[in-house]
């Protein structure tokens, strides 16, 4: 059926629209770490992150009340603007959650983007399935599951399609994220006192019954299930997860070509239970160069560090989408090289220097009576952005060739070409 187009589709990329490099890190307000690693994996969107800061939502909206789409979008824009200094996020974003409380990154992450999806629906009348599909976050995160059973007795098939924002995966008896994908779309016999009714045959018989990926999300969000829903005690085994991870045998449909997806965040719980322990991410800024995010401390590393994380939340982006919205364009700048400043950020809240960065305070209510134009937004970005010597050999094994992963191979030649362009 026709809808109301809420979102248009083409006004997202899922590249970066500039090479932002890492943004502020973030103060811890008392156990506030699941809340900053989810914060900064969400930051660290491309489609989140260009939409927000071109500031369009805050333009439009109308609503009266909390509007968590223009909290999100002045934390993002905050973070991104102030690079090499310290964030206090918004109090809006922690009224539904404790202080001084160990709380659930994952649950926190997913409390959020729900409330941003609500946030893009018109009004307080709930719209039809199609119309949701049209919002910013369903695009975004967005896709559907398809759960067929097949009636042995009269081969009849019945369709159920449930839409997702995320996948948890059962990691109890897998060593891998593809295993754990391999078990989660296998089929299932039902007999027994677990067969089927089947409304032709109007009796319970045996059938088999199938769960596959009928569309799949531009961003894949890959939630391992580390927690026991009984005990809160944590599953600590190691599950290792590639960089660019292949979807398409999880799809109902399997003639198609590779659905290849890439990395970009991975958050990660240290600790021993859901009720003890630390939260922190790694994420992937817009100039291709991986950071530690811990808290207020920020520090460059590597894929490989990355990818030997026990991740909690993993965050990944289509290859193909990515391919397709790369344009060769002109960048208006060099991308810096990697100083004191990258690999180490941290400021401790003692630490910081008064007049190097605004006030939160300030922030918050700047954020809440102006919205600041692209212009204005690049001259102040301009203003805090560090200026350290440019050193191409320092980022040459860190930075990649593009916005996708590049094989070892092929990197020194496309690094070279690239930099001849710029």
């Amino acid at each position: 059926p026709m809808t109301k187009q809420l979102a248009p589709r083409d006004k997202f990329l899922l590249t970066w629209k500039r090479p932002y490099g890492v943004g502020a890190g973030l103060w811890n307000m008392g156990n506030t770490c699941y809340m900053n690693a989810a914060l900064q994996c969400l930051t660290y969107t491309p489609p989140l992150a260009n939409y927000m800061l071109s500031q369009e939502h805050s333009q439009t909206c109308h609503r009266q009340e909390f509007c968590m789409l223009c909290t999100v979008q002045a934390h993002i824009t905050q973070v991104l603007h102030h690079p090499g200094h310290v964030i206090k996020p918004l109090h809006a974003l922690t009224a539904a959650f404790h202080t001084y409380k160990q709380e659930d990154a994952h649950e926190f992450l997913m409390f959020t983007v729900d409330a941003m999806k609500k946030a893009c629906l018109p009004g307080h009348k709930p719209l039809g399935g199609h119309s949701e599909d049209t919002t910013l976050i369903r695009q975004i995160f967005g896709g559907y599951w398809r759960s067929q059973i097949n009636c042995l007795h009269c081969h009849g098939i019945s369709d159920t399609f449930d839409p997702y924002l995320d996948i948890a995966l059962d990691i109890e008896a897998a060593q891998s994220v593809n295993q754990a994908l391999d078990h989660l779309v296998k089929p299932e016999h039902l007999d027994g006192e677990n067969a089927y009714h089947c409304s032709t045959c109007l009796k319970k018989v045996s059938a088999s019954k199938s769960l596959n990926l009928h569309t799949s999300s531009k961003v894949l969000i890959l939630a391992s299930k580390r927690f026991s829903d009984f005990t809160g005690n944590k599953i600590a085994r190691e599950v290792r997860y590639p960089e660019c991870l292949d979807m398409q045998p999880y799809m109902s449909q399997q003639k198609r070509g590779p659905l290849v997806y890439v990395l970009y965040a991975v958050l990660v719980h240290a600790g021993r239970s859901c009720q003890s322990g630390h939260y922190f991410c790694c994420v992937k800024a817009g100039n291709g160069q991986w950071y530690k995010m811990d808290d207020a401390k920020v520090t460059a590393c590597d894929i490989s560090s990355v990818l030997s994380q026990p991740a909690y939340v993993l965050f990944s982006i289509q290859k193909t989408e990515l391919e397709r919205d790369s344009r060769p364009a002109s960048v208006g700048r060099e991308p810096r090289a990697l100083g004191a400043e990258d690999t180490d950020m941290g400021a401790t809240q003692g630490k910081l220097e008064g007049g190097s960065c605004i006030k939160v305070s300030e922030l918050e209510e700047h954020f809440e009576k102006t919205t600041l134009s692209s212009d204005q937004w690049k001259c102040l970005q301009e203003q805090n952005r560090p200026k350290p010597e440019f050193n191409f050999r320092k980022i040459e094994s860190t930075l990649p060739s593009n916005v996708v992963g590049i094989h070892q191979s092929n990197h020194k030649s496309e690094m070279k070409k690239n930099h001849a362009e710029q």
